[in-house]
């Protein structure tokens, strides 16, 4: 069938039809392998012979009329299972063909794993293959109870190892989850045959451990159906877990206030999550307590669960540009804790951006700037920077000013609902609305009619597009910004182009040309600005 053993959310027919085809092929190749080990068989193993062969022949014409078998595999198989049967009353043709069956089924289980888990694989097929074998051909006799021992010892080990290569561990997954449950009888029912192939006579051998092996290769056959439990949650580091099909983003997963952002609406421990303004989604204010504990989440008529687990330690106050850089961070492989957020502090290439931004207004000829801001750190700095300018600055609109926002979101999204307004009613900061680098996210810039920013990269290049796509899959309905790419990139250690240029923004749905398609317009997923365009109109600042 073809059917790699990781996948999940395979339904129980196939599943069904996976089992049969496995355990029926096994016996069928077990039978031919050990066949040169015993003069003659019992009729008994020429009907279980046919039997199997006869099943593996169905199951693999049911795999290539309904479902993806690889045709290659599945003719191959059918074949195989047939000779094997055959030519038993020969001693050495049915070997050969049974090892060409153990081939063809190690080859479809394993097709799409390499190193380590292929190995796994292997030594599990062969162990199972190997010791039906022996019971089928071979029950009474004593002679190949070393043979059986090494089989069993390879099916322990390679069941350890298919815990290690499982991204499972060693932890309390392995007993609180149906796929760490079949992990376990994966790796322990082996053990048991082990211990059992020393202590039982010849005669109670083979039908007991082979019962164990049989049930021990269902349950691996099942993993692939079960889902991989998600990983546990690290003390301190912000959590991407998954409630009802849907992301859920905690951060800084700390004893304390802790942010709880989902895409839509719903209830975290008893606390609606709720839409923002100028934020993508929905975000609760939720307390923790220290160490482990679970989230009840209620969404769409749905009640879920996702465990979290704070640690100690003292919590530090995030906001949801905060979140959305710790989500950056999260999709790009870093495991790190939160120990600051974009606002404590100006950085030096914001602060070359801001520092561009007003040479450029001051270029050209701009009478005044209205500067709103906040009181975090970042914010004081690049106000001061704005100010340090040499254009006059004030604190509300002017006559023939330009608008320059170095606030955070919150204040950012306030401030231009008001502008959007006034737009409406009259000319409004004619000389432009201009963000500081950080607010470059699709809410604040699709609130006005056009705004422009100074950015250190080209939302438009692949790489920051590589991000922005990695975002809509971990989290539908997030877009980026400023600290997330920067946290992505810093993760995959990589960094933006230092130079700045300014670009602006509008509520226009421009698609970006493709050279090669003689200029037809292209929708791209992982847009900056869903349902907007961002393009730069200058070129790198001085």
């Amino acid at each position: 069938m073809g059917m790699d053993a990781s996948v999940t959310g395979v339904p129980p027919a196939v599943l069904l039809l996976r089992i049969v085809l496995l355990l029926a092929t096994a016996a069928v190749a077990g039978i031919g392998l050990l066949r040169p080990t015993v003069v003659s068989l019992p009729r008994s193993t020429f009907v279980i012979a046919w039997i199997a062969g006869a099943v593996t022949a169905v199951a693999d014409v049911i795999s290539l009329l309904w479902l993806d078998a690889h045709p290659a595999f599945a003719i191959g198989q059918l074949l195989l299972a047939v000779a094997v049967p055959a030519t038993l009353r020969w001693r050495s043709p049915p070997a050969y063909l049974g090892f060409g069956l153990l081939v063809v089924l190690i080859s479809e289980i394993s097709l799409s794993h390499m190193g380590i888990e292929f190995l796994a694989d292997t030594g599990y097929t062969v162990g199972v293959v190997a010791w039906l074998g022996l019971t089928l051909v071979a029950p009474s006799t004593g002679r190949l109870r070393p043979l059986a021992l090494t089989l069993a010892i390879v099916l322990a080990l390679a069941g350890v190892l298919q815990i290690a290569v499982s991204g499972v561990g060693f932890d309390r997954r392995l007993y609180d989850t149906g796929f760490g449950l079949a992990l376990l009888a994966v790796a322990l029912l082996p053990i048991v045959v082990t211990a059992l192939t020393i202590t039982l006579p010849v005669r109670r051998l083979y039908p007991v451990g082979a019962l164990l092996v049989v049930v021990a290769y269902l349950a691996w056959a099942a993993l692939g159906a079960i889902p991989r439990p998600a990983d546990l949650p690290t003390p301190g580091v912000p959590l991407l877990g998954t409630a009802s099909g849907a992301p859920v983003l905690v951060v800084p997963q700390r004893p304390g206030h802790n942010l709880v952002h989902l895409p839509g609406e719903a209830v975290v421990n008893g606390v609606r999550a709720v839409a923002r303004p100028g934020m993508n989604g929905a975000w609760a204010d939720i307390d923790l307590p220290p160490g482990r504990s679970t989230l009840q989440i209620s969404s769409g008529g749905r009640e879920s669960t996702l465990s979290v687990d704070t640690g100690s330690g003292t919590v530090r106050t995030v906001d949801p540009e905060c979140a959305n850089a710790a989500l950056g961070g999260l999709i790009g492989g870093s495991r790190v804790p939160v120990s600051s957020c974009p606002s404590d502090a100006l950085s030096t290439g914001d602060a070359e951006a801001v520092h561009k931004l007003v040479d450029f207004l001051a270029g050209r000829k701009i009478a005044a700037i209205t500067v709103v801001g906040d009181d975090s750190a970042r914010s004081k700095a690049a106000a001061a920077v704005v100010r340090a300018a040499g254009i006059p600055v004030f604190d509300t609109e002017q006559p023939n000013s330009a608008l320059v926002i170095v606030s955070g979101w919150s204040t950012a999204a306030d401030e231009l609902s008001k502008v959007a307004v006034e737009q409406t009613r009259k000319p409004t900061f004619i000389n432009g609305i201009y963000l500081a680098p950080w607010l470059l996210t699709a809410p604040l810039l699709t609130s006005v009619v056009s705004s422009a920013i100074p950015l250190r990269f080209d939302p438009r290049d692949p790489q920051t597009l590589a991000y922005t796509v990695a975002l809509a899959n971990a989290f539908p309905g997030e877009t980026g910004s400023i600290g997330g790419l920067d946290e992505w990139l810093a993760a995959r250690g990589q960094r933006s182009d230092p130079s700045v240029r300014l670009y602006a923004s509008a509520q226009v749905d421009a698609m970006p040309m493709d050279n090669t398609m003689d200029g037809m317009e292209m929708a791209y997923p992982g847009q900056w600005v869903p349902n907007g365009t961002i393009v730069p109109i200058s070129g790198p600042l001085s």
